[in-house]
């Protein structure tokens, strides 16, 4: 049951990238950086609870672990995009 709503999402998710494209991975990426500005925003409040400063750098850590992740995947769609042009040149 998880191995078929992982793949409904990963089906979904190739899916707007095929409709959407760039503009679908920028609205990602962006939405992660404001995700994490928020998060560091908030961290200074938290530093006076020992659970609350736990919880906001994790997710702080996650975060930016998957703003990465989207850099990432991005410079790989680039560095393809230009080896596909490059060898239709030829």
């Amino acid at each position: 049951m998880i191995y078929n709503i992982l793949r409904a999402f990963a089906w979904l998710d190739r899916w707007l990238q095929d409709k959407l494209g760039a503009p679908y991975r920028v609205l990602l990426s962006a939405g992660l950086a404001v995700e994490i500005v928020q998060r560091a925003r908030q961290f200074p409040a938290l530093l006076h609870t020992d659970k609350g400063l736990v919880g906001a750098a994790l997710a702080l850590l996650l975060f930016v672990a998957l703003f990465v992740n989207q850099l990432a995947e991005f410079h790989e769609r680039l560095a393809a995009r230009r080896e596909r042009r490059a060898g239709s040149r030829s």
